[in-house]
């Protein structure tokens, strides 16, 4: 069948080497002739017996070396997979070559992740009851990619790519709902001493909102992680459903407003909830190089008011041994600035070196960035570091986190990457 050439020995077709971490550089990546992928068991090695015999072709018509012939063997196999490929390869696995289908297994090929009849089977699954629509389908690949295979991760990973909550924005509009709600129970007045112990809660809650920009994870002082900001609000909420559960606390028109102010609160405490989730979700230790990492919305307190930051931090190795090392790592940070509009640092650290690709949205913010260039460089060479490569383009596209989150290969072609505009 077409393509055949980039099928595996399990069946599944080889998306071709899905090195999608952004480098900064274009790359043409062939494929090899042990050619390495991931499959549902593991990492395995993908013979191309087929290249080899196209190889000999090309080295009896130039009559060159056996070396050169090799060379000519993994360009033969570096070629756009095309929507008949996909087609004929989802036939010879037998599943029907649907609209959806097809959708789906382009996808797959586009995120690196191999064409099998089980990896399709796990999505089926996963989404087995929902709409099935984009960020369905984007949740479940997201999920696959992380070695996941659960409905309720589906659900709460979809909605928040759907919504795309942001943490800075839940924090503000919780503090004032945190605020509306201690007002109404002290007007209530049916039971003062809850009243005033649910106050007092409720107050320390909101301070811990309101110091949060300065204390969460990578801000200033970093003392609050996301797994005590997660058990914060997941106590919070079951404590104002417990109150919210009490006969007498709704009565009357003032009962009323206090029912209103709590069902409010915890919609928003929820809302947090499912968005921390979702990041811890997306932080999952994986055995997938190019998808192992951290990942965090910050509140920047540089902003006023207080402007998400999102950053992700590549771990060093693979699977649960593996960990962030500050000496060879790859950070994203992706903000929104007041002056500048949207901006992504992607950052590569090696021992002491580091190198730089900057997005941004126009071509104003691009030069005034290469004009503070030097200042940064200088203040890293403060620091004991040498600046390897300061690249800035002009990608709106790629000021987004959503493309990182989700490394993505074009299907036009498969074998290069090129992450600068």
């Amino acid at each position: 069948m077409p393509g055949e050439g980039l099928n595996t020995a399990a069946g599944g077709m080889h998306p071709g080497r899905p090195v999608i971490w952004p480098t900064g550089k274009s790359q043409q990546t062939p494929v090899s002739q042990t050619q390495t992928t991931e499959t549902a068991g593991g990492i395995r090695n993908v013979s191309t017996s087929k290249s080899s015999s196209q190889a000999s072709e090309v080295s009896q018509a130039s009559s060159s070396t056996a070396a050169q012939a090799a060379d000519a063997a993994q360009a033969s196999v570096a070629r756009a997979i095309t929507v008949e490929d996909v087609r004929a390869h989802l036939l010879n696995l037998q599943i029907p070559d649907s609209d959806l289908n097809v959708s789906l297994a382009q996808q797959m090929l586009q995120y690196g992740v191999e064409l099998s009849r089980g990896n399709f089977a796990k999505l089926f699954s996963m989404m087995q009851g929902t709409d099935m629509g984009p960020n369905i389908q984007q949740a479940a690949l997201a999920l696959l990619m992380k070695g996941i295979d659960s409905p309720e991760a589906l659900k709460i990973l979809s909605n928040n790519f759907s919504g795309n909550p942001q943490l800075a924005t839940q924090i503000l509009s919780m503090q004032e709902s945190l605020g509306n709600l201690m007002n109404s129970f002290q007007l209530q007045g049916s039971d003062p001493g809850l009243a005033q112990a649910l106050s007092a809660l409720l107050a320390q809650f909101d301070e811990l909102l309101r110091k949060l920009p300065d204390n969460y994870k990578f801000s200033k002082n970093s003392s609050v992680s996301r797994e005590s900001l997660t058990n914060d609000v997941r106590a919070m909420k079951s404590l104002l459903e417990g109150v919210e559960n009490k006969p007498n606390m709704k009565q009357g028109a003032a009962g009323e407003v206090v029912g209103s102010n709590l069902r409010e609160s915890i919609n928003k405490l929820d809302g947090m909830l499912q968005n921390l989730v979702s990041q811890a979700i997306m932080s999952k230790e994986s055995e997938r190089g190019q998808v192992n990492y951290q990942y965090y919305q910050v509140p920047n307190s540089l902003a006023n008011p207080p402007q998400n930051m999102e950053i992700i931090v590549k771990r060093d190795g693979l699977g649960k041994n593996s960990a962030i090392n500050p000496n060879n790592t790859q950070i994203i940070m992706s903000m929104e600035t007041k002056n500048m509009g949207k901006l992504t640092f992607i950052i590569r650290v090696k021992d002491k070196k580091v190198g730089f690709l900057v997005n941004s949205q126009n071509e104003e913010t691009r030069n005034l960035i290469i004009r503070e260039s030097g200042d940064i460089k200088s203040k890293l060479m403060d620091r004991n570091y040498i600046t390897e490569g300061f690249h800035v383009a002009v990608n709106p596209t790629m000021c987004n986190i959503r493309p990182y989150l989700i490394p993505l290969i074009g299907i036009e072609d498969l074998l290069r990457i090129n992450v600068e505009a």
